[in-house]
């Protein structure tokens, strides 16, 4: 999970966000059924008008795992804080709860939240704060020496996101494998998967 730097709200969400919020909320609230789907503005979904500014925020990245490219994935968009979370129904259309993410990071958390989860934009965040790589088994860990409140906020993303669920833990060694055979002239760290894990590991 990489560190990121959050682009400007688009212009939509400034126009409409705080509408949308409520409307949502009023209707979840009313219907606890209801299903979220975005709202349109200007025959186009919202989800439309914000996919290139998170596309951005990571490089075309998953904000989480950092799989790449998400293109055949459908480029779900992750809402970090439930939209259907009863607390945090105000945020649907709130760019700072807005993350790009895979597929399998998006179906994992699916509607799960815990306060001690960590956001590859907030403040003070860096891999190797929370985190460490096992590169024998492609595993993410907590860092081990961070302090106790840092390690739990660690643990606690990787099982949300099941960072290390078998299949991404093989991907990521096929990839690091298939990285360091590359001419160093050939190793552009946004054009892969899983760029730290990489980075780190080719020494």
């Amino acid at each position: 999970m990489r560190d990121q730097i959050r682009p400007a709200e688009p212009d939509v969400l400034r126009q409409k966000g705080d509408e949308w919020n409520r409307k949502w909320a009023e209707l979840k609230t009313q219907k606890p059924s209801a299903t979220f789907s975005w709202y349109t503005f200007r025959n186009q979904s919202a989800r439309e008008w914000i996919l290139p500014a998170l596309r951005e925020m990571n490089q075309k990245h998953c904000s989480f795992c950092d799989s790449f490219p998400l293109e055949r994935q459908g480029e779900p968009i992750e809402h970090f804080r439930p939209k259907s979370h009863p607390r945090f129904l105000h945020l649907a259309y709130t760019w700072s709860n807005l993350y790009y993410c895979c597929h399998g990071c998006n179906l994992a958390k699916r509607e799960l939240w815990d306060d001690n989860l960590i956001s590859p934009d907030e403040p003070g965040y860096a891999f190797t704060r929370y985190f460490c790589f096992d590169f024998v088994n492609g595993r993410i860990l907590a860092n081990p020496v961070a302090d106790a409140t840092d390690q739990q906020r660690a643990q606690v993303t990787i099982n949300i996101f099941n960072l290390n669920q078998p299949a991404l833990c093989r991907l990521r060694c096929n990839v690091l494998s298939l990285w360091t055979k590359l001419p160093a002239e050939s190793r552009v760290p946004d054009e892969h998967a899983f760029r730290d894990f990489l980075l780190t590991g080719e020494t």
